[in-house]
């Protein structure tokens, strides 16, 4: 056999070879490919549900608050009492403000919850002299629920705010009318008429 013959018979044999390697080089990869995506996967759907539950974690919670009485658009001049509802409970670190026509302070109002003095799931408030009565016309009356998030979610401790406020119109009722000066004088004059209608007749 000539030593051309040997040589190609060489150069054919590490053809091959090199064919096998690539096609098993390849057919490796293939597996570890398929049995290491999965994972990949896998540990990349957990991380992304991870990241959204802390960012749920990181949102504020859901607050609110209404005024629930009075329901009538005119109530009497003078002292009036609300009353209301909000998200707040027992546990939560809440307190309900109102305030009349934005006249500050804001006045704190009474908790009326089951769960206490602190729960203002219900509420109440009675606008005074000692504050500010209800007048003749519009009088804005405002409702503000403040909440304390803690800082247990991730983000700094802050106050968060809802308010809501209603428009009722002040209206004298007939007994709160003033008298004028002559029914005044005109029902003075009835009064001491029929006194002296009844005292007894003169004895002469």
């Amino acid at each position: 056999m000539s030593s051309r013959l040997v040589s190609n018979m060489k150069m054919l044999s590490r053809i091959k070879l090199t064919k096998e390697f690539k096609l098993l080089f390849t057919v490796g990869v293939i597996i570890l490919l398929y049995f290491a995506l999965p994972d990949y996967y896998y540990s990349g759907t957990l991380k992304v549900q991870a990241q959204l539950l802390q960012q749920q974690q990181r949102l504020p919670p859901v607050i609110s608050i209404k005024i629930t009485s009075p329901v009538a658009n005119q109530v009497p001049v003078g002292e009036l009492t609300i009353s209301g509802i909000s998200t707040d409970n027992a546990t939560s670190d809440c307190t309900v403000y109102t305030d009349w026509n934005n006249t500050k302070p804001f006045q704190k109002a009474v908790a009326t919850g089951p769960g206490g003095a602190d729960d203002y799931s219900t509420w109440t408030f009675t606008y005074t002299d000692k504050y500010h009565l209800i007048t003749n016309g519009t009088n804005n009356l405002t409702s503000k629920l403040s909440c304390v998030n803690d800082g247990n979610s991730g983000i700094a401790a802050a106050n968060i705010t809802k308010s809501y406020s209603i428009n009722v119109i002040g209206v004298t009722e007939p007994s709160q009318r003033p008298v004028s000066s002559s029914a005044q004088e005109q029902q003075n004059n009835v009064t001491s008429g029929s006194a002296f209608s009844f005292l007894p007749p003169l004895e002469r």
